[in-house]
């Protein structure tokens, strides 16, 4: 797994992911009326960045908690969540996501987001980490999980513009990590970008 220091250089200088703002499948998501506010209120962000999904969520009506690693990154979020003026339902925790636990980070959360953090994670740390989203999950908790897709074979080593053999989910990974406790819904899938996105169910 890549430092907080890095990650913390990234979010001082320029971190290219974080252009892309609020997620457009999370905003599909709620658009479809499957998850809102009302069912699911106690929504979180793993590995949250500065702060856009959470800040549209707390803006939609969710208690909005973003996790994230990197201190700089979570300044900014705190800053945007004051631009949004939603501060009051905003909560930022710092932690690691492969730890067993994170301080100021309770359970029963009723929705996750998740756009890209498991998926850069590597080995026992992508079970760490959904041993960790079990923990936190009330039963009937949904769980949006966006991530880079493939068949390891047929993806190259290395890509400025999509997946790569160095992060991605591969078919069935899902289903192995999460499948003790949550059913794997898919979403959507962009074959040319190899994306997809994930909606789990907490059993």
């Amino acid at each position: 797994m890549v430092g907080a220091r890095v990650y913390d250089m990234f979010y001082r200088y320029w971190a290219p992911w974080d252009a892309v703002g609020v997620r457009p499948d999370l905003k599909s998501l709620l658009a479809s009326g499957r998850v809102d506010p009302g069912r699911y209120p106690k929504a979180v962000d793993l590995g949250c960045g500065t702060g856009a999904n959470v800040v549209f969520l707390a803006q939609q009506g969710f208690e909005a908690t973003g996790v994230d690693f990197s201190p700089v990154a979570l300044e900014k979020a705190r800053l945007r969540a004051e631009d949004g003026e939603v501060s009051d339902r905003c909560e930022w925790v710092q932690g690691d996501l492969t730890a067993e636990s994170i301080e100021g980070l309770d359970d029963g959360f009723d929705f996750f987001v998740d756009f890209g953090t498991l998926d850069d994670l590597k080995g026992p740390d992508r079970q760490s980490m959904a041993n960790l989203v079990a923990r936190l999950a009330r039963p009937g908790a949904v769980f949006l999980e966006w991530c880079f897709y493939g068949v390891r074979e047929e993806l190259p080593w290395i890509s400025f513009s999509g997946t790569s053999k160095l992060s991605h989910i591969a078919p069935g990974e899902l289903e192995e990590l999460f499948g003790a406790h949550f059913d794997v819904e898919p979403l959507s899938a962009d074959p040319e970008w190899r994306v997809a996105a994930f909606l789990l169910t907490k059993r």
